[in-house]
């Protein structure tokens, strides 16, 4: 009976080991930024508005500021006009046309020479003759050049196609936009100012989403265990007030450091309390890893 009951008491503390084992807690994780971006300028130009102000949510593609692009509206006011003047040359077909009708006035004049002289010899001077055979000659020949020359009108179209849209490009550069969803947080220059392309504007954190980083030992956790496994993350704020948030590993580092210990990081989901945030860059936290 006590060997029974031995074998029984071991059978549960194994189970409550293997119960306690699915989880891992690391405290005191750095929370950090998952993107940050510096916004510069991309031409050169005075600073005509900055429409967003430091502290304010933006979202991808918002318009942040606008450099003056006058010059640059006209340019492509003129690569618009030199496209369509291009196409229209390249559909004109006139030339064409032309050379042909006059191509077959000159075969009907030199075959009725041809004739004349059949009915009568001589009525029709062999200089006329040849003339009248070149002029047909030079009239087949004008058909070819003016083909060749619509064609070469066709390639200007598309030479005025890339102009326009180089300065399409050229004119994107004045418009600076929010490359993520994120939060205003400097402003490094003002409305009026002269800026140099790569001169810093402002800077932009995106805040809805963080990492958290923490370590682990090698000789207890295996990478492929930890792939993409839920995490929770506890934070312990102002007067003791904790708050948790879910979360999840996206990065498992395969590279062992001093103390066979590896890196693991998760990115978790910010969330905003009375319109700030609860989550700040810098933080410790407490995170734990859900292995089943």
């Amino acid at each position: 009976m006590r060997g029974w009951m031995g074998c029984c008491l071991g059978l549960f503390l194994a189970s409550s080991l293997w119960a306690a084992e699915p989880k891992i807690t690391l405290p005191n994780c750095l929370l950090a930024l998952d993107e940050e971006v510096q916004v510069p300028a991309q031409a050169a130009g005075v600073l005509l508005k900055i429409p967003v102000r430091e502290g304010q949510q933006v979202t991808v593609g918002e318009l942040l500021a606008q450099i003056d692009d006058n010059v640059r509206l006209a340019q492509q006011q003129v690569a618009e006009y030199k496209l369509k003047a291009a196409k229209k040359q390249a559909e004109d077909d006139t030339a064409i046309r032309y050379a042909q009708a006059a191509a077959l006035v000159a075969e009907a004049e030199y075959e009725q020479a041809m004739d004349a002289n059949k009915r009568v010899a001589g009525v029709v001077p062999q200089a006329d003759v040849r003339r009248l055979l070149l002029t047909h000659r030079q009239m087949v020949l004008s058909i070819e050049k003016s083909e060749k020359e619509r064609e070469i009108a066709g390639y200007q179209a598309q030479v005025s196609e890339a102009e326009l849209r180089a300065a399409d490009a050229e004119l994107k550069n004045y418009r600076l936009v929010s490359p993520l969803n994120g939060e205003v947080i400097e402003l490094s220059r003002h409305e009026g100012e002269w800026v140099q392309a790569g001169d810093p504007i402002m800077r932009l954190l995106r805040l809805d989403r963080l990492r958290v980083e923490g370590f682990l030992n090698a000789k207890e956790y295996s990478p492929a265990e930890l792939e993409n496994r839920p995490v929770r993350v506890v934070v312990t704020l102002a007067r003791g007030r904790q708050e948790m948030f879910p979360g999840k590993i996206v990065f498992v580092k395969p590279l062992i450091q001093a103390g066979n210990q590896f890196l693991v990081r998760a990115e978790v989901q910010n969330r905003r309390q009375n319109n700030a945030w609860v989550l700040r860059p810098g933080m410790n936290v407490d995170m734990t890893i859900e292995l089943q």
